[in-house]
């Protein structure tokens, strides 16, 4: 697994979460379940997933100041995992550059819901990106 594929692992996990509620060891088992090929990246994607769920409200709170005349729960599910995981590696994981981080999280935007969320996602995350500087 590449550091790539799993940050969208961490994506389709934190997705997960919408729906399931559990925990962050409870998501990740899940996804192991189903999953052949998890070595190589497995404690990037263990603690993408950990970090954004015990930082969920905070990188919640970046997000409602950043969307600008929307509501979080409005937001597409897609949209909103994406910019949790991208708001995780620009707070929480100073390895990451901001630049990598939010090329990334529009990538999966625009792979997994198309080019209007990507540029939504790209807009919200510079924001965010701009206020910590």
């Amino acid at each position: 697994m590449t550091r790539k594929e799993a940050r969208e692992a961490g994506f389709i996990i934190i997705f997960e979460h919408e729906f399931q509620k559990l925990d962050a060891d409870s998501l990740l088992e899940l996804y192991y379940e189903y999953r052949e090929e998890v070595e190589g990246q497995k404690e990037y994607l263990e603690n993408l997933v950990r970090t954004t769920l015990s930082h969920l409200s905070e990188i919640d709170e970046q997000i409602e100041k950043n969307i600008r005349g929307w509501a979080l729960s409005r937001l597409s599910k897609v949209s909103l995992a994406t910019l949790r995981i991208g708001i995780c590696e620009l707070l929480y994981n100073p390895e990451i550059s901001a630049g990598v981080a939010i090329n990334e999280a529009v990538q999966l935007a625009k792979d997994y819901e198309g080019e209007k969320a990507s540029s939504f996602v790209n807009g919200v995350l510079s924001s965010v990106n701009k206020a910590n500087q």
